[in-house]
């Protein structure tokens, strides 16, 4: 296993499970180092829909423009960027948007459920909560055109108007006057997706099929005819059976030696995680701000808020005037709540396909070389099915994949 992240590790633990001992390598000195570390820690099955649709064209050139605030091109002169942004236009008819919609609120429940059978199973505690998420809107209009469309698709979201939800969350007062209504989805949790894979690691490491091997570099592969059988890396040889990719933004680089480049970009993220000083004014589920496209979420004793879509290549720098657009956001609703001064700001890399859907399967090139990357920014949903699904393939057994996957022809996902 290639990859440490929440993915890497959930995968590791589906494979235990099923009775293989596990190699996990990674380069960083940590469990969950890169965009596991301080993600925005809500598993949003509700918010399983495809960036690519027939809106994001327009909300791209607004981009371009400098008109869009939750959305920033730093970097235009990238032909990487280029090359998954023609892929990405060509997902943005209705149809290709309602198909990858429905395979990431598919393979989005089945994470979900398989994450709380691994929470049951291994009984991690990770500041986790199944009581829903809040899906806002300050846009009466937005909020409009979202009931139009809550048909029976949205099975387990129950719209509220502004009053009701301040009656049943006194917190929201927080937007009292902007706030036009909203919904709560009962099929979404929360949890620290760091805490979580770290715990995870401790218990995998105790039970001694699955070991970890931090600050490796994977630096090429020997093969065998169509087999792989060793990771070559920084820290000596390993001989395997399997290999799986999960490296995030890291696997077209990984991948590069097969010939194969999946259309991966480092969608870049902020983050900012504060003390919190009065619970009893934070809102007790999750918050989606659908018209400034924020998740705030409370883990513990810390409020995690995140935003920003960032198109900067491989650029991980905290950047000032993004990370103060978090800042201004909770100053102006949770002044006096939370601890703005003591803010630990962070940022990260989403690795984004064109059609929201992640590559599962294995390199056709190779009889044992698989993928499982490309989640985006729901890596937290997805990562507990992907994982399951992965070592379903590799363990031989029939599954879901190929209706979830991302399609490539040098991917077979059946």
């Amino acid at each position: 296993m290639i990859g440490a992240g929440v993915v890497g590790v959930a995968t590791a633990y589906h494979l235990a499970q099923q009775g293989h001992q596990v190699l996990v390598l990674d380069q960083a000195s940590t469990p969950a180092a890169m965009c596991s570390f301080a993600n925005a820690g809500i598993i949003a099955v509700g918010h399983a829909s495809s960036w690519a649709g027939p809106a994001a064209p327009r909300q791209l050139l607004r981009a371009v423009l400098g008109q869009e605030p939750s959305v920033k091109l730093s970097r235009c002169m990238d032909a990487d960027m280029w090359r998954w942004g023609l892929k990405f236009l060509r997902n943005c008819t209705t149809i290709s948007h309602r198909r990858n919609s429905d395979a990431m609120a598919m393979l989005s429940r089945h994470g979900r459920d398989a994450l709380q059978q691994m929470e049951a199973k291994v009984g991690l505690t990770f500041d986790q909560s199944h009581d829903g998420v809040y899906y806002l809107y300050t846009s009466s209009t937005q909020y409009a055109a979202r009931l139009k469309g809550n048909t029976g698709a949205d099975t387990g979201f129950t719209p509220h108007d502004a009053a009701t939800l301040m009656k049943l969350d006194p917190a929201l007062r927080a937007f009292d006057g902007r706030l036009q209504g909203g919904l709560i989805s009962s099929v979404d949790s929360k949890g620290d997706c760091q805490k979580f894979t770290t715990g995870l690691v401790e218990w995998l490491t105790a039970k001694g099929n699955v070991s970890f091997h931090f600050g490796t570099t994977v630096t090429g592969f020997a093969s065998r005819g169509m087999d792989v059988s060793a990771v070559l890396t920084d820290k000596g040889r390993f001989a395997c059976d399997h290999v799986v990719i999960a490296a995030g933004t890291e696997t077209p680089k990984l991948t590069a030696s097969f010939g194969v480049r999946p259309l991966i970009y480092p969608v870049k993220g902020y983050s900012a995680t504060y003390p919190i000083l009065d619970a009893s004014r934070i809102p007790v589920r999750p918050f989606i701000d659908e018209t400034s496209l924020l998740a705030v979420t409370r883990l513990g004793d810390r409020l995690r808020v995140t935003a920003i879509a960032e198109f900067a290549g491989y650029d991980r720098t905290v950047t000032a005037d993004r990370v103060a657009y978090l800042d201004t956001y909770v100053d102006q609703h949770f002044s006096g709540a939370v601890d703005v001064a003591q803010a630990e700001h962070w940022a990260g890399l989403r690795p984004t396909t064109p059609s929201g859907r992640p590559y599962l399967g294995r390199l056709r090139q190779t009889s044992n070389v698989w993928l499982n990357a490309g989640h985006g920014q729901l890596g937290w949903t997805m990562a507990a099915g992907a994982g399951e699904i992965m070592a379903a393939m590799i363990s031989g057994n029939p599954n879901n994949a190929a209706q979830v996957s991302e399609t490539a022809h040098w991917l077979t996902a059946s």
